[in-house]
């Protein structure tokens, strides 16, 4: 609870708040972006002060985290990545007493204490955004679009995980993450859990070209915008269709609207 004579102003909290709504309704879409993330990694943008000059300044100093698809790919497991996002989605964390308590503060420290992630962040630094992200969470603010709120996908291709079936917005069998205390540091034990990380997952769509209708396999950038853009083809959030929910499928010529 903010109180009036606390140092931070209600402004400041106001601004806070609703940009840790921000942060948290983008990680409810991880059991999505994290395949992305994995293979293509971020673009990078560094906060320069005023008197600062990025041409004169080293990876260090600009807090850039060096990193690869396949240290991606070991990163986004130990932090399950993945799976959080979809346990956010559904609000697993209300499902039993206290899980909303440690566990959750537990996996959102993990995502945090992932450089190539989110940059290379301090313990107290960790330790506030763990708060504030807390805070959105136990609001229940519909602007995080999570249970109730969340928005409808596809029940199909690329919503799904390619070796069972099983679909990547919910956790279904795998365990809730920060349920189980970490041995040592911040990540709980590893997890043996499916996921699509390096794999050809992404479908072959039929996509209009010059009025025509041609078949384009979208496996990689050069076929068109990234899938971290906004309104990539492939983004489950930009799917137009009256029947497209988590109980029905979408066919292609409603899904390329």
């Amino acid at each position: 609870t903010i109180r009036a004579s606390a140092p931070i102003s209600w402004d400041h909290a106001s601004e806070l708040f609703h940009a840790a709504v921000t942060v948290l309704r983008t990680l409810g879409w991880a059991w999505r972006w994290a395949e992305w993330w994995v293979k293509w990694g971020d673009n990078w943008e560094p906060l320069i002060e005023d008197h600062q000059n990025e041409a004169d300044m080293t990876d260090e100093e600009l807090k850039k985290v060096p990193s690869t698809p396949e240290s991606r790919c070991a990163d986004a497991r130990r932090c399950r990545l993945a799976a959080f996002g979809a346990a956010l989605r559904n609000r697993d964390y209300d499902k039993e007493s206290g899980d909303d308590k440690a566990p959750l503060e537990r996996a959102l420290k993990a995502v945090l204490s992932t450089p190539s992630l989110v940059g290379p962040l301090k313990s107290k630094e960790i330790d506030f955004y763990v708060t504030w992200l807390a805070l959105a969470y136990h609001s229940k603010s519909s602007q995080l679009f999570f249970c109730d709120d969340k928005i409808p996908v596809a029940n199909d291709s690329f919503c799904l995980h390619t070796a069972d079936g099983s679909p990547k917005f919910e956790l279904g069998e795998r365990p809730l993450p920060g349920k189980n205390r970490p041995e040592k540091g911040v990540f709980e034990p590893t997890v043996d859990e499916v996921d699509d990380f390096l794999t050809d997952s992404l479908p072959s769509l039929r996509v209009h070209s010059e009025g025509k209708k041609k078949w384009k396999n979208l496996k990689s950038p050069e076929h068109g915008s990234e899938p971290n853009t906004p309104n990539h083809p492939l983004d489950g959030s930009s799917v137009k269709s009256n029947n497209a929910n988590e109980g029905g499928e979408t066919s292609e010529e409603e899904f390329l609207e």
